[in-house]
């Protein structure tokens, strides 16, 4: 009902969502990265829109948190749905990292999900990533999974402590986090 209420009147070629849960938590992830995408689907769906651009996260492949299975969930529904679709999966977003920059100036260590060495990624940049965003309603080739990163190898969370420990000028610290914790 809000949705309807806030988006009355409003014409719609496609969708860009980049909705996403503050916090990981199950209920925020039931409530945002499911069910907020799968109205909005609906209500584009009912009003006109051809195309659905979902800006996902590379690690719905192999959920392991509820944040990834609740993507999971929407991204399925959305390739059910019989609309054109992208759905852009990129495999680090540089902005997730602006708050390890802010910890690792204050001195703080940077927090890791155990070991640092259990991923590898390619960040891109916020620029980047809406730049490519916007391409998929322009570019018909753009559609179904889209994997992306930033330019450059892939690099662990540990070597992007270490990166970003020697920006700042500052001795290399960490600290290990259970990944179990955001069950």
């Amino acid at each position: 009902d809000a949705l309807e209420a806030a988006l009355q009147g409003v014409r719609v070629d496609a969708i860009v969502s980049c909705l996403a849960s503050r916090s990981g938590a199950p209920a925020d992830s039931e409530a945002v990265d499911y069910r907020a995408n799968s109205h909005l689907l609906d209500w584009g769906r009912r009003h006109g829109a051809d195309h659905f651009t979902l800006l996902s996260a590379i690690c719905v492949q192999k959920p392991r948190l509820a944040f990834q299975y609740a993507k999971r969930r929407f991204e399925e529904e959305l390739a059910a749905s019989g609309m054109s679709h992208s759905v852009v999966r990129p495999n680090a977003f540089f902005k997730s990292l602006s708050g390890q920059l802010r910890r690792v100036r204050r001195g703080k260590p940077f927090l890791l999900f155990g070991d640092g060495e259990l991923t590898r990624c390619k960040p891109i940049a916020e620029a980047d990533l809406a730049r490519y965003l916007r391409l998929t309603l322009e570019d018909a080739t753009l559609r179904g999974l889209l994997p992306i990163g930033g330019p450059g190898p892939a690099i662990t969370p540990l070597e992007q402590a270490t990166l970003l420990a020697r920006i700042c000028d500052r001795p290399p610290r960490t600290r290990s986090v259970n990944p179990a914790l955001l069950l």
